[in-house]
């Protein structure tokens, strides 16, 4: 496969769609599945998966050190599935080599994870970092029905390799699964704006009204099998965000920042505030698309295509059944952003004890999300 033609097929994998949604239309490749790869460099990289939160410093030194130099692998000639799954076990790796203590203060990342890396993340268009995309969106073991619930999902590889971080994922992953709804019901209100179609427009955004319900009562489980001081000290400090991290190997090192993996690059909630037509002020909205600069370069055409249609629903002259649905669904969209802050606040601040107050994507997450709770109430409001 040449280069322009992964590209073309990354796109493909990534495109909105109204089966799989925001998740891409086919089951990357697992860490299993690389560790029996033809390829050296995959071999060890899907080996080293499992173990990797788990193995000690010097452990970790030893398998960064016997890396080959230069992988042995093009990746223009793969899949997009297996750069994916290759782009997921770099990120991993790369994000012990920057934040564990015993490597944090060399503020670099070795040839051997630098270079493949810089690489893949020219395929899959997106910061060589750990982002959403590689974090949830395309971390799961076999395909997802709709609204499926987190309990049977499986997750490919976490930073940490704890249950609770599995939980985690697939709790986030649970929320996407009513991806595809939420894309038809975005198809279905440009449909009905074309052709005056008011009940179909009515019947799509009690569709968005009834996905953020559905959001709503999956977010509040993730308390059943995450324990807070495991997210605190074991999960929570591989997914900050880092800066000036020198990229060894690569023409000119290149000292590459990040703002760190969060929920706020997410596709199907973004998607929703886009359609519905929220308002966010300027200071909101740059915060806001230095999160979608890490989202797939066509999820981000989408939310394009979906912030016209809400500047339409949100000005336009509708029936009143058309506005007390947007109503409904704005706030649906703020109960849901209000369970967010509630359940994250709830593991940031265990027995009663604010124990920081940035997210991993750099934001004061109190104020940040509540600024988020208020736009949509008043869009409800005014609605």
């Amino acid at each position: 496969m040449k280069s322009s033609s992964l590209i073309e097929a990354m796109d493909e994998l990534w495109t909105p769609n109204k089966e799989t949604g925001f998740l891409p239309r086919s089951t990357p490749v697992t860490p299993a599945e690389l560790a029996s790869s033809k390829y050296a460099s995959l071999n060890v990289l899907g080996l080293i998966a499992p173990k990797l939160g788990h193995i000690l410093d010097d452990e970790l030194q030893a398998f960064v050190s016997s890396l080959p130099g230069e992988p042995d692998i093009d990746f223009s000639l793969e899949s997009p599935e297996l750069c994916e799954a290759a782009t997921r076990g770099y990120v991993n790796l790369a994000a012990h080599l920057i934040h564990r203590p015993g490597f944090a203060s060399r503020r670099e990342l070795p040839a051997a994870v630098a270079r493949p890396l810089w690489s893949l993340s020219k395929y899959v268009k997106r910061p060589p970092s750990l982002t959403y995309a590689s974090y949830v969106l395309a971390n799961f073991t076999a395909p997802i029905r709709k609204r499926a619930p987190a309990r049977d999902l499986g997750i490919a590889q976490t930073p940490s390799g704890t249950a609770d971080e599995e939980w985690f994922v697939a709790v986030h992953l649970s929320v996407e699964s009513a991806g595809g709804e939420v894309v038809n019901a975005i198809c279905d209100i440009d449909k009905a704006f074309d052709g005056g179609y008011d009940r179909l427009l009515l019947q799509a955004i009690n569709a968005i009204e009834s996905c953020m319900v559905f959001a709503s009562q999956v977010m509040p489980t993730v308390r059943e099998r995450l324990d807070p001081i495991v997210f605190r000290d074991d999960i929570r400090p591989l997914l900050y965000g880092h800066d000036q991290i020198c990229f060894q190997g690569v023409e000119n090192s290149p000292a590459v920042t990040y703002i760190g993996e969060t929920g706020a690059q997410s596709g199907v909630i973004r998607a929703v505030d886009a359609v519905l037509g929220v308002s966010h002020s300027e200071a909101m909205i740059g915060s806001m698309n230095r999160f979608l600069a890490c989202a797939p370069p066509v999820h981000q055409q989408f939310f394009k295509r979906a912030a016209k249609l809400g500047l339409r629903l949100a000005t336009g002259t509708w029936s009143s059944d058309i506005r007390e649905a947007r109503r409904a669904a704005l706030t649906a969209l703020a109960v849901f952003r209000r369970t967010h802050l509630h359940v994250v606040s709830e593991y940031l601040a265990p027995e009663g004890k604010n124990l920081v107050s940035l997210g991993t994507g750099g934001t004061n997450f109190k104020a940040w999300l509540q600024r988020l709770i208020d736009d949509a109430e008043t869009a409800a409001s005014a609605g």
